[in-house]
């Protein structure tokens, strides 16, 4: 049984950062409260101009620099991995292509930053089986987790993560390779059990388009009513509708997070989603935030004030569900805290 209560809060965001950092955590730092805040960013891409001006500059940390601050103030930080970390030569920072690898140069600046990274996209396999492997191999080496996988291999779905007590499970999928509902929504029903708070992380949507294609609807009702707690999804490079159904939150696309897309302002915006979790009363509780993302030529930061209300803005006008939620977005920054009471 699942019950939820929904809590608004409102807060005003000041110069691009955001003063509530700490608000809802003053309700769960209590010395004896497990807690744990999570961060979620959309789109990496580290091939092609992000690598030339990483090269240009000689230091591989080039592409997080503006948003570290931001990056660590969380406990777990996610993201989508959008191609392999190889050995190989690039090609595409000759050619502009779309086959991409990483350098393994990027591979520490990723383990400074990120905890758990989702491989279920349409690049992972850029390099064919050996640059998949390369890429476990690198980021079980530096301690990174991983999930997903580019042909929703169902051995190499899932991951679960516990911290502080508490058990967070992340399943990929990749929509791109072939549409596989079933498949991920019996793994969903197989995990929930195993875990406290459920993610799913799909690649999915059409290129370019604010929002979310009725294929995705379909797909993220599955999985909320399957058992996901949130859906978080990667693909489009622009960021998509928020909706909250069921008693549980999905977000259709953060848009990009690295990447060299500039012919145009919506592929040089993205979101990072916050997620707090702390067990009070032994009850599990949540609490979700967004903050604007800009890009400014490969390097992410917090958007600034303007944009952020645009931004917050269209994001709460094109939310589907209660009318507080949406005037909740377009006001600044809001929280939704949910009780869930689990059998």
């Amino acid at each position: 049984m699942k019950i939820a209560i929904a809590i608004i809060e409102f807060f005003l965001i000041l110069n691009g950062t955001s003063s509530s950092i700490g608000t809802v955590a003053e309700v769960i730092m209590k010395p004896d409260v497990q807690k744990i805040e999570m961060v979620f960013v959309g789109d990496m891409m580290l091939d092609r101009d992000v690598y030339r001006q990483t090269k240009k500059d000689g230091k591989y940390d080039y592409p997080f620099i503006k948003i570290d601050a931001f990056l660590s103030y969380f406990d777990l930080r996610v993201g989508n991995l959008e191609g392999p970390i190889t050995r190989y030569d690039s090609s595409a920072v000759y050619t502009n292509g779309t086959r991409f690898t990483f350098s393994p140069e990027y591979i520490e600046e990723l383990g400074k930053r990120f905890n758990v990274l989702s491989l279920a996209n349409n690049h992972t396999r850029d390099f064919g089986t050996s640059g998949l492997e390369q890429t476990k191999e690198y980021l079980t080496e530096e301690g990174i987790n991983y999930f997903g996988d580019r042909e929703n291999d169902a051995d190499k779905l899932t991951t679960i993560i516990e911290y502080d007590e508490i058990k967070i499970g992340f399943v990929g999928y990749n929509g791109m390779s072939r549409r596989e509902t079933e498949k991920i929504e019996n793994e969903i029903k197989n995990v929930r059990h195993e875990v406290d708070f459920l993610i799913v992380y799909p690649h999915w949507g059409i290129e370019y388009q604010g929002q979310a294609s009725r294929t995705q609807k379909e797909e993220a009702h599955v999985f909320i009513d399957a058992g996901a707690d949130l859906v978080v999804g990667s693909h489009p490079h622009v960021v998509q509708t928020v909706e909250i159904y069921n008693e549980g939150v999905i977000v259709y696309s953060l848009g990009n997070f690295i990447f060299d897309q500039y012919f145009s302002q919506a592929t040089m915006q993205g979101l990072a989603l916050g997620v707090k979790l702390w067990m009070e009363d032994g009850v599990l509780r949540e609490a979700y935030q967004f903050y604007p993302i800009e890009i400014d030529k490969v390097q992410p930061k917090l958007a600034s004030l303007e944009l952020t209300g645009e931004m917050l803005g269209k994001l709460g006008d094109g939310c589907v569900g209660p009318e507080e939620i949406k005037q909740g977005i377009r006001e600044g920054e809001f929280v939704m805290q949910i009780s869930l009471e689990r059998e």
